[in-house]
């Protein structure tokens, strides 16, 4: 159990969106023995939650947002050579291939999900925004991924998505990928109409799914 005041300071760094403050707060936690897996489980996640409650139900606005999701970032970037050093010590969760789809350029759910799911151990590859299925079926190739997750806010392109499951599809490798959708259009409905394992807007929950369907959660 991380001390209360660090979890303090380091949650309310990421509601302000103070980058500066939590690699600070982060970096002094690890100094004073602070594990970080547990600042990451204690602190940082339910801080993130709390942003994704209030973004929904509009106490929170999007330059806020992407504040909070730098911030995070600042955070996992302090705690990746700690993570880095102990994972002789713990077993990778998996390979994640990380994009927001074609004719989409908005990637902050998507950094988002990379920082979490690098906290939690997981080698991620990120392609970036506006990325064909073409690409990412490649790339998840040639990552030896386990999981393909697909970033979609705009509904106008979930079509993209589909395209990817279809390629998939066509090349006989559905059974050797698990797809998530994530994004503000994506849905559990969505998810289901394209055989996906998970859809819907949270990070915190998507990747929780992840660490389950690794047989982690």
């Amino acid at each position: 159990m991380i001390d209360a005041d660090t979890k303090q300071a380091i949650h309310q760094c990421i509601l302000d969106g103070d980058r500066q403050g939590i690699a600070r707060a982060v970096r002094q936690a690890v100094e004073g023995g602070e594990e970080p897996l547990a600042i990451i489980e204690q602190a940082l996640n339910p801080a993130l939650k709390e942003v994704g409650d209030k973004f929904d139900a509009g106490n929170m606005y999007l330059p806020e947002l992407i504040l909070a999701a730098e911030a995070m970032q600042a955070a996992v970037e302090v705690l990746q050579p700690h993570l880095e050093a102990k994972k002789q010590e713990r077993e990778v969760p998996g390979r994640v291939v990380m994009a927001t789809v074609q004719g989409d350029i908005h990637d902050i759910g998507k950094n988002i999900v990379c920082a979490l799911l690098r906290a939690n151990g997981f080698e991620v590859l990120d392609l970036g925004r506006d990325v064909p299925a073409a690409t990412i079926v490649a790339r998840a190739q040639e990552f030896d991924a386990d999981i393909i997750g697909l970033s979609a806010l705009l509904s106008t392109t979930l079509p993209y998505c589909r395209d990817t499951v279809r390629l998939l599809e066509e090349l006989g490798l559905r059974q050797r990928y698990k797809v998530f959708i994530g994004g503000g259009s994506a849905s559990p409905a969505f998810a289901e109409s394209i055989n996906a394992a998970y859809g819907g807007p949270h990070a915190e929950a998507g990747v929780q799914s992840m660490l389950r369907a690794m047989g982690r959660g």
